[in-house]
């Protein structure tokens, strides 16, 4: 489990973080301080969810709920400290885009349950739903343990990553339109303008498919894109005996 923060000051983070730990033991935190690297570790390392503790420099926690939901569904949680009214507060970031806000300090229990119960609802708690597995020639997708294995290699994505492969391979020999992978990937509500591109390069890359010639992800120009596996080798031959 991976958590990006938002923070100047690392206290509030230690506490929140001790918290965590009694559920994921596990659990890698990071802390950006600078706005615009922020979204960057957003968008390239696709974190299991966010916390926004305070303002940075040149991005306040309205503008960073706006800027990430301008390109990602991420689950956000506002956890900060409020001296105005903080339930005016509660509904600006929850009307911006944020899945959940507490007001500091708190107890650190409660934190560890909202966070529990986010997660839960969209489908990133240890119980993942069993789906079937996909095999295409090589390629092998289990929905259930969020793994990918090419040939004998696991594949290492992001879950922006993995949903859009899963998407297209449950589809395969489908040409998907890229409004409808919009919809599916990010919901309707999100401008994703050259998003889409970006992560079927990414995924492409790590498939080592030829972006010029691909065997994997086909583009179909001014449509979308279509998942088709490599057709297998042909069958040696075996030569058959002829009776005298």
């Amino acid at each position: 489990m991976n958590v990006l923060f938002f923070s100047r000051d690392g206290t509030m983070v230690e506490q929140i973080v001790l918290a965590l730990r009694l559920r994921w033991p596990d659990l890698k935190a990071h802390v950006a301080s600078q706005g615009g690297l922020a979204l960057q570790v957003i968008e390239q390392d696709e974190p299991d969810f966010v916390i926004l503790c305070e303002d940075l420099p040149n991005l306040a926690i309205w503008d960073a709920i706006r800027e990430i939901r301008r390109f990602s569904d991420i689950p956000l949680i506002v956890a900060t400290e409020n001296e105005g009214d903080s339930e005016m507060h509660a509904v600006k970031a929850l009307e911006l885009g944020a899945d959940d806000y507490i007001e500091m300090p708190c107890n650190l229990m409660v934190v560890m349950a909202r966070v529990v119960a986010l997660l839960r609802r969209v489908g990133l708690s240890k119980q993942r739903s069993e789906e079937t597995t996909i095999v295409c020639g090589e390629l092998v997708i289990d929905p259930a343990n969020y793994e990918v294995f090419l040939g004998s290699e696991r594949l290492v994505l992001t879950p922006t990553e993995f949903k859009l492969l899963h998407l297209l391979a449950k589809n395969r020999h489908m040409t998907l339109s890229q409004p409808f992978i919009h919809r599916v990937i990010w919901g309707d509500d999100v401008q994703v303008g050259e998003t889409l591109k970006k992560y079927i390069q990414r995924l492409r890359r790590k498939l080592g498919d030829d972006a010029r010639n691909p065997t994997w992800i086909k583009t179909v120009h001014g449509v979308g894109y279509r998942f088709s596996a490599p057709a297998a080798p042909p069958a040696e031959l075996t030569p058959t005996a002829v009776a005298d």
